[in-house]
């Protein structure tokens, strides 16, 4: 089974060049783990120490608040998740769920670690992932903070959308 991942790792984006080969040693630094749709993959607030890469199925990253799970976003093949929380040291700031069958290849802190210091051209494309995952993600909130200006602004002080039909 590791092949046929490693085979796939080479149609991601990220790893555009790299042969089976080469896919399969970064996936022997780290492990694959299959997951049934429901299960976490990490919990918000746990200590940051791995990184996964989303081989197969989707996932979803949420937060708890107040008793309620938010939605942040969904997370396809090919994304990586936890690599901010990882490097920058932190706890984890959501949490990360299947919601079908998927597998990932994680990596420990450490071998995370080892894995970009040790090849130039893969952490530049990690680092690109992640800059562009943070504008998207800084977009997505202001769209939504707009949306919800924009719907409180629609009523006078005193209404709501109940009281005023």
């Amino acid at each position: 089974m590791s092949d046929q991942y490693a085979e796939l790792m080479t149609t991601f984006a990220m790893f555009k060049g790299y042969t089976p080969h080469g896919a399969s040693v970064l996936m022997e630094r780290g492990k694959v783990r299959e997951l049934a749709a429901g299960e976490l993959l990490f919990k918000e607030g746990d200590p940051a120490k791995s990184v996964l890469l989303v081989l197969t199925g989707r996932a979803e990253v949420f937060v708890d608040r107040n008793g309620r799970n938010l939605k942040l976003n969904d997370v396809e093949p090919s994304r990586m998740l936890g690599e901010l929380a990882v490097l920058g040291g932190i706890n984890r700031p959501a949490s990360a769920r299947a919601t079908e069958a998927t597998a990932v290849v994680e990596w420990s802190e450490n071998d995370f670690r080892r894995l970009i210091a040790s090849d130039v051209n893969l952490s530049q494309r990690i680092f690109r992932q992640l800059i562009r995952t943070l504008a998207e993600e800084e977009e997505a909130l202001v769209a939504s903070l707009a949306a919800v200006k924009d719907a409180t602004e629609s009523y006078p002080p005193g209404s709501s959308p109940s009281n005023s039909r």
